[in-house]
């Protein structure tokens, strides 16, 4: 049975209790268990997808707190790091009504080490998705690099998530540079507009769409928040309108279109209808605030998206 491998960070995000101009202005926090690839990892079994998750955590509270959350939904954590000395890292972040601020204590994510046994971990693996985190650190780096060359050489098809910040990275890399040149690895990239423009600067849907492709990128679904997502192959480009009837929570979006997304390769559809069910994935959560509701089976979201049901 084939499955997916998703490497990144695992991270406690503090969330400002109320609504900010500046994070400073904060004085109390919710935490959320947080990161892409625990939200991806969480949707995919959702979906049924058998769904192996490397990343590393503290062996502190809040990681071992982190951990149990993961066991809890049924998620495999037998690659989930635990580092002695480096703590989980944590985020805070404001509550806004446009782009949050946030500040990130990197702590073990910066660590990630390759499994000790890769074979096994790469084993039945038809995809395995990264986020960018682990490639703003010199060692996670390396042992990503070292896991990308082995899926590479069994045939395993890289996705990536370019969410690029310059702020995350080590002071003497250049992180915009490595993205572009990581690209030529990736069967599929799905960067936000603002993700683009941290990486290439200013420009259009199709111009940044144009410069993924001309980087190596084989397929781009270019995020473009209320205005829907722009799909392309390389040959023919499709746009995607949102499907959510009403706006709760955006929060987890991203990740859930990820997992959509996923879903349709690993059952052989081609990029623009996996797209189109990573867009029912991603309106399912925007309708939810609780980010812990089941994603229904696609055949379900598919049909109250297309007939307008409620849940």
């Amino acid at each position: 049975m084939s499955r997916i491998a998703v490497v990144g960070e695992l991270l406690i995000d503090l969330i400002s209790s109320s609504f900010v101009r500046d994070l400073g202005e904060a004085t109390s926090f919710e935490r959320f268990f947080a990161g892409s690839p625990g939200n991806l990892a969480v949707n995919l079994h959702d979906l049924g997808v058998d769904a192996t998750l490397l990343s590393r955590v503290g062996d502190d509270s809040f990681g071992r707190a982190y951990l149990k959350h993961l066991a809890s939904r049924g998620i495999n954590i037998s690659y989930v790091q635990r580092d002695a000395e480096a703590h989980t890292s944590i985020v805070f972040v404001s509550k806004s009504q446009s782009s949050p601020q946030f500040i990130a204590f990197r702590g073990a994510d910066c660590f990630l080490e390759e499994p000790v046994d890769i074979v096994s971990f790469l084993k039945d693996v038809e995809f395995i998705h990264f986020t960018s985190w682990p490639f703003s650190c010199e060692q996670s780096r390396l042992a990503c690099m070292k896991l990308v060359r082995k899926a590479l050489e069994a045939g395993i098809k890289i996705t990536f998530d370019p969410n690029y910040r310059r702020v995350l990275w080590d002071r003497e890399d250049d992180g915009s540079e490595f993205i572009k040149e990581f690209l030529k690895y990736a069967f599929i990239v799905k960067p936000s507009e603002d993700d683009a423009l941290h990486i290439f600067g200013t420009g259009d849907p199709h111009e940044y769409i144009d410069k993924f492709h001309n980087a190596g990128a084989s397929n781009v679904v270019l995020t473009l928040g209320h205005k829907g997502s722009v799909i392309s192959d390389g040959h023919k480009t499709e746009t995607v309108f949102p499907c959510a009837r009403r706006v709760v929570d955006t929060t987890g979006a991203g990740d859930a279109f990820w997992s959509g997304i996923l879903y349709g390769l690993l059952q052989g559809k081609d990029i623009f209808e996996s797209a189109a069910y990573g867009n029912y994935c991603a309106a399912f959560r925007i309708e939810h605030e609780g980010k812990d509701v089941i994603l229904p089976s696609i055949d379900a979201l598919k049909a109250i998206f297309e007939a307008g049901d409620d849940l």
